[in-house]
């Protein structure tokens, strides 16, 4: 088995500065990150709350809206993109 770093995009693309070598989630079960209740959206929300890189995930998920054809779901950078909603600041953001 291979093994593939954080920073290996889905489509085999490296992305500069290695961010999600820092980030909190990197040793974490990724089922945490696409919630089926309130409860585990808050546990993936205060993970991201604690990460140093918060910003380099949002600006990654915005910049990704959609990964091999299919629009980006879960949680990242503080937003659950499978509802369009940001936690951090109330206000609700339009995902395609």
């Amino acid at each position: 088995m291979r093994n593939v770093s954080a920073s290996t995009v889905c489509e085999g693309q490296r992305v500069m500065g290695d961010w999600r070598d820092k980030a909190a989630c990197r040793d974490m079960d990724p089922d945490l990150f696409f919630p089926a209740t309130r409860q585990e959206e808050r546990l993936a929300l205060k993970a991201c709350s604690t990460c140093p890189s918060i910003r380099e995930c949002a600006r990654y998920a915005a910049e990704h809206a959609r990964i091999n054809g299919y629009p980006l779901q879960g949680v990242w950078g503080g937003i659950n993109r499978s509802k369009g909603k940001n936690y951090r600041n109330n206000e609700t953001e339009m995902w395609e």
